[in-house]
């Protein structure tokens, strides 16, 4: 299975970061080190169209509070070594303007194929540095096996990532770093939980730092930072690799439901009863904004890459703000009997569903209903999301959480985005409430966790494409 989850890379429809390698992944053994020389090739190219600055000037020329070292650039120029996927972005960050004097922001548009290309290394890495190829032919002892594997995953089944966190008071918070390596988990226990994702074991010790339930995580756009958000009411920020409080907490206006960054990182939301902007420029001392603003809050908010911050309310209201001046978008968008219990932003920013006891969807920029609604099973829609490439979007609903059944019932509903035609479902697996989902940044694995303790992990049937009969 571990051989299984590292080739996610390969299938059909990831853009492969060359165009003049032919890159075969069917055997790890000297791919990474071929194709960490051909990215190195392609940086030196990057370097040379854009001014030619010497190691020196890079260095100098990295952010505040990011460290390019002379050797670490040599090294990652000349294809010797993988730097850290921080250290590589902030590195093709410089190179892509250095001739502009300025540093290229995180919404670059050439920043993508970097970071896909990084992932891509990385994976590599991992399989060449595993006692297995990535892949055996189909003559291996093995193969019927891993056929059968691949067939499930298809069809939408659940890969269950061990252990299943029972010991840790549930799985009330669930977020993916955004090179999709680590998962946080957050818990009854008061605990927030590490987890590698290929290898599907905890990656260190649990998190302790909360005094109450951790009701919400999140990765910070560049992966260096997590945020945490607790029953305790109060938010705080970890430095992912050194896994270390790096401020004091934030406090909150009641109990912290959803945490959500900035898309440039320096600023963090964090949902109590109301909202509060924190600007997190130095992590080390988080500046509070003047007030707190939108109340009434029913949902996690949304946020669009260009600052716009939609939150859901009771009596079925959808409301629009500038989320960097705090201030009300036009009238809001109603169309619900019900509260908004879950919104979710099409990645193109251009889509915004809104759940209760259905699903709308809206039209961001015309403030426009575009579809008929989306019907669910049970009575309210209690998490939601498009996948990060927006072909679908996945709905969870159930039960009222309010009612508190003995047993509530949950449900999947999946639609694909280009017709909005619903798609065959996977067994959502979970006894009881469904508290946390979370998609991985490529679109292929979507992880859940209830109150039962268990933390899921499944490939969603349309999220492969399909291949080729072997019969």
């Amino acid at each position: 299975m571990q051989r299984l989850l590292s080739n996610l890379g390969r299938w059909p429809g990831l853009p492969l970061p060359y165009t003049d390698i032919g890159a075969d992944l069917r055997t790890a053994k000297g791919d990474f080190g071929r194709e960490l020389r051909l990215a190195a090739a392609e940086l030196r190219t990057l370097r040379a169209l854009h001014g030619d600055p010497t190691l020196a000037q890079i260095a100098a020329r990295a952010p505040r509070g990011q460290h390019l070292s002379t050797s670490g650039i040599s090294a990652a120029l000349r294809g010797r070594s993988l730097p850290s996927r921080d250290y590589y972005l902030t590195l093709v960050r410089v190179l892509l303007t250095y001739d502009t004097n300025k540093i290229a922001s995180l919404q670059h548009q050439d920043l993508p194929q970097w970071r896909d290309r990084w992932q891509r290394l990385s994976l590599l890495r991992h399989a060449q540095n595993s006692n297995a190829p990535a892949f055996q032919p189909t003559e291996h002892h093995a193969a019927l096996s891993e056929q059968v594997v691949l067939a499930a995953l298809r069809r939408g089944q659940h890969v269950q990532l061990p252990p299943t966190a029972e010991d840790l008071g549930g799985v009330w918070a669930v977020a993916f770093s955004p090179d999709g390596h680590l998962l946080a988990t957050g818990h009854g226990a008061k605990t927030v939980q590490l987890w590698d994702t290929i290898a599907q074991r905890r990656a260190g010790p649990a998190l302790f730092g909360h005094t109450d339930r951790v009701t919400s995580v999140a990765f910070s756009p560049d992966g260096r930072l997590l945020a945490t958000g607790s029953e305790d009411a109060t938010a705080r920020l970890w430095d992912v690799e050194s896994r270390t409080l790096v401020a004091e907490p934030l406090h909150s206006s009641g109990f912290v439901d959803s945490l959500l960054f900035a898309p440039d990182g320096q600023s963090l939301y964090v949902q109590g009863r109301t909202i509060r902007r924190w600007d997190i420029t130095d992590p080390r001392q988080p500046q509070k904004a003047e007030k707190h603003f939108a109340n009434n809050i029913t949902s996690a908010p949304a946020l669009t890459t260009d600052g716009l911050l939609i939150t859901g309310h009771a009596e079925g209201v959808a409301q629009l703000w500038n989320a960097q001046e705090q201030t009300k978008i036009d009238a809001p968008l109603r169309g619900h009997a019900s509260d908004v219990t879950a919104l979710a932003l099409a990645p193109s920013n251009d889509v915004l569903a809104t759940g209760s006891d259905d699903i709308q969807l809206w039209d961001v920029r015309t403030r426009q209903m575009i579809h008929e609604p989306l019907e669910c099973p049970g009575d309210t829609v209690t998490q939601m999301a498009f996948s990060p490439d927006g072909r679908i979007l996945v709905a969870i609903s159930g039960d009222r959480v309010s009612a508190t059944p003995k047993n509530p019932d949950f449900h999947f509903s999946i639609w694909e985005t280009a017709t909005w035609a619903e798609l065959p479902s996977p067994q959502i697996g979970h006894s009881g409430h469904v508290t946390a989902s979370a998609f991985s940044p490529d679109s292929r694995l979507f992880a859940t966790g209830g109150a039962d303790g268990l933390l899921r992990i499944r490939t969603l049937p349309t999220a492969i494409p399909n291949e080729p009969s072997t019969t």
